[in-house]
């Protein structure tokens, strides 16, 4: 084969296995997102943050919710749950930030390949 159609081959592969590896680093990002919490199931967001920081900054102490599943659940403690959500939401951004400024550094198609290992073990 031509060394320029496997210099483009290369090329392409590369481009099309970091792209999907991106798009991996999103889902493990949304589920990363998913809290667990007074038997309700929430996706935590901006918008569920600023909620929350509303409702206690006019000193609500419960609340009702409407989990993902469409379910209403009562959240009896405001700061507890905002502690929660805060830290999951933390721990899911520097978790995703980390991995996709690795998987930038990662130039050669070798390591864009090997990478789903490193990130497995975190």
């Amino acid at each position: 084969m031509d060394t320029r159609l496997e210099q483009a081959l290369e090329y392409s592969n590369f481009w099309n296995i970091l792209s999907t590896r991106q798009e991996n680093l999103k889902v493990l990002l949304k589920n990363r997102l998913l809290l667990t919490y007074g038997g309700g199931l929430f996706s935590i967001d901006p918008t569920l943050i600023g909620l929350i920081r509303s409702l206690i900054s006019i000193e609500e102490k419960t609340f009702i919710f409407v989990d993902n599943n469409d379910i209403p659940i009562m959240i009896d403690n405001l700061q507890d749950f905002e502690e929660k959500v805060i830290s999951k939401y933390r721990d899911a951004l520097e978790s995703y930030y980390k991995n996709y400024q690795k998987l930038n550094e990662a130039r050669e198609i070798r390591k864009v390949i090997n990478w789903d290992d490193k990130v497995k073990k975190e």
